[in-house]
């Protein structure tokens, strides 16, 4: 029951199981009226007034019930703040550089719980902030309902898996709301401000290998964490079509390292799925553009990438070269030789050699200095999209940028894109020579 005060709302709980766990405000994305007080804390989704178009024309079919746009956006959603932090423990101890198989063995962070089945206190019978999950794939197995609002109790998962798809516990999204919430929260909002709807997923190693020591984790396992994020956003957008959500941007990534937004020092990787059908950013929109342009001749199937010297590693199914206009130094940019629109289009196959060549690039990295602190990003086709785009992700390792890079999308480079690729095929074929 729900009673309104002006910009208050005053819940009276309903009845619920007392077995049931119940989540406080956005845990998972979850507001119900047991943890709704205000619409102050709830996320936003805000498009930038200076810098966002209305899309007018009927490119790329999107569905006609909305007003779309692209430009430039934020998610602002106070429960970021809380999530753990396991990263500043380790900066502290100054242990960043022990990327040794026996300095990590032991390691303890916050998804041991949900791995092992035991919160870390060791107190299982008792409810506690770490007892509960909403696991959404363990390896490529379907498990919980997507938009599921009822976490689950911990259990020790199977050591033969080797990752597992969560819904993250510290959303920038809301992904259930109960209806009458929902329209309240709609009515009360300013017109320039949307609540974010969406669903934000974390790929997490079922045992602990370390993302700042890549070379440790094994082939089979990087390729289990593909494999679970691939098939929990299948899963996703199924749930999500079924529920009439159209056109759906899905940004799969991993940030390796603290200063480029890790938060905890396990190897994994996280994927936001938009549902607001509200448009896409203005990079977004620049691709678009630029593959609908190339038309049948697509730059990615055609393009030697400089005549071969910012190659730095070609594959069976995969191209890796610096690109020729960096975002960073040492800006890494590859793409499969087959032309797929999406991440969650990739086969067994491509995906297993992806793991490999990952591994290989970033111990090239490693050894040439580079640092360590990298940004991995997958750039697909937003679901429900009919655009001709062949997917390609970007290795960007962390440096400090100027105020003019700020200012507009361009970037100031130090590097020729050919001497890094230099730089690092040496590392390469350095490394393949004494293995």
């Amino acid at each position: 029951m729900v009673i309104n005060y002006s910009n208050k709302v005053r819940i009276i709980p309903e009845k619920s199981d007392k077995n049931e766990y119940s989540p406080s405000f956005m845990e998972w994305g979850i507001i119900n009226k047991e943890n709704f007080k205000d619409i102050y804390d709830v996320p936003i989704k805000r498009w930038d007034p200076l810098s966002t178009t209305t899309i007018t024309t009927d490119e790329f079919g999107l569905e006609k019930k909305k007003e779309r746009y692209y430009g430039h956006y934020a998610y602002l959603s106070p429960i970021r703040g809380q999530r753990p932090k396991g990263f500043e423990v380790i900066e502290k101890n100054n242990s960043l550089q022990k990327c040794s198989k026996k300095y990590w063995k032991d390691y303890k962070d916050v998804f041991m719980a949900i791995t092992e089945g035991t919160p870390l206190n060791g107190d299982v019978d008792n409810d506690h902030d770490d007892c509960y999950t909403l696991i959404i794939t363990e390896d490529e197995k379907r498990k919980q309902n997507p938009f599921s609002d009822s976490p689950s109790k911990i259990e020790k998962i199977s050591e033969r898996s080797k990752a597992l798809t969560l819904i993250n516990r510290y959303p920038s999204m809301a992904r259930v709301i109960d209806p009458e919430i929902d329209v309240y929260i709609e009515k009360k909002l300013p017109p320039h401000l949307k609540l974010a709807r969406g669903i934000n997923l974390v790929t997490i190693s079922r045992n602990f290998y370390p993302s700042l020591c890549l070379d440790l984790v094994p082939d089979d396992v990087l390729t289990g964490i593909f494999l679970s994020m691939k098939e929990a956003i299948l899963y996703c957008i199924l749930e999500a079509i079924e529920r009439d959500y159209y056109d759906i941007p899905v940004n799969p990534f991993f940030n390796i390292g603290s200063k480029v937004g890790g938060s905890q020092p396990r190897i994994h990787g996280q994927v936001y799925i938009d549902l607001n059908g509200d448009g896409h950013g203005s990079r977004l929109e620049g691709h678009l553009q630029a593959f609908k342009q190339m038309g049948e001749d697509c730059h990615l199937c055609k393009t030697t990438h400089g005549d071969t010297d910012r190659i730095i590693l070609k594959t069976k199914f995969w191209t890796f070269y610096t690109t020729g206009s960096p975002i960073r130094n040492y800006h890494i940019r590859f793409h499969p030789d087959e032309h797929i629109r999406r991440f969650t289009q990739l086969n067994i196959n491509q995906i297993e050699d992806l793991a490999k060549s990952m591994k290989l690039i970033f111990k090239a990295l490693d050894d040439i200095k580079i640092d360590e602190n990298r940004n991995i990003l997958f750039n697909c086709c937003p679901y429900g999209y009919d655009a001709n785009f062949h997917m390609f992700g970007d290795i960007i390792p962390h440096e400090i940028i100027g105020g003019a890079e700020m200012a507009d999308d361009m970037r100031v480079a130090r590097k020729l894109p050919h001497k890094a690729a230099a730089e690092i095929r040496e590392s390469i074929e350095k490394d393949l020579s004494t293995n």
